[in-house]
């Protein structure tokens, strides 16, 4: 898929999701601190649309998310929405599969499927960081979107100051339902709008 097909994609299935509230996948001051265990990551589900995740972390306070992207579906972005900190730097990385293998010190990150920071020290506020993570030096790599699957998520604060950060996990219909589903959501949205 190309990056101006990509764009299109990803701001049909955004606007689309705009007639229905953000599906809160996970926010720890409701639901609790996200799994510190690798190899038993908190797991949930995505569904197509916007996905928030609303976390806090600092050093040594590991976040392990295990998310199944649904077949036919596909994760085409993650926007960082907002970051409240004084620290300007958080880690995210991504393997396919149920946990993640690689331990947080000595990682090799040849077998991590991808990873960056996020934060304003890395000027992604608003911004989708998915192909930034495609692209972590000496990862296996990636080209967004990621298609259907189980993925597990690391992330992490880098400092000691708290950090409390959303991201948006963006997921659209697979390339091959493509574009015609997507122009499907966003009539849907236009007549949920129109009813409203």
């Amino acid at each position: 898929m190309t990056t101006m097909a990509r764009a299109l994609a990803l701001g049909i299935v955004l606007a689309a999701s705009s007639a229905q509230a953000d599906i809160v996948i996970w926010d720890e001051s409701v639901h609790g601190d996200l799994s510190g265990d690798r190899l038993i990551p908190t797991p949930v589900n995505l569904a197509l649309g916007i996905n928030t995740l609303i976390a806090s972390s600092l050093t040594g306070d590991r976040e392990y998310v295990r998310m199944t992207i649904p077949a036919g579906m596909n994760l085409s972005g993650i926007v960082h929405v907002s970051w409240v900190s004084t620290d300007p730097l958080a880690f995210i990385g991504v393997q396919q599969g149920a946990s993640f293998t690689e331990p947080p010190t000595g990682t090799n990150v040849a077998n991590v499927l991808g990873y960056t920071h996020f934060g304003p020290g890395a000027g992604t506020l608003g911004l989708d960081i998915l192909p930034a993570i495609g692209t972590g030096p000496g990862a296996i790599g990636f080209t967004p979107p990621l298609p259907g699957n189980v993925y597990t998520f690391w992330i992490q604060q880098t400092g000691a100051s708290l950090a409390t950060y959303r991201l948006d996990f963006v997921v659209a219909p697979s390339p091959g339902t493509g574009i015609l589903a997507a122009a499907g959501l966003f009539g849907l949205a236009r007549r949920r709008r129109q009813r409203a």
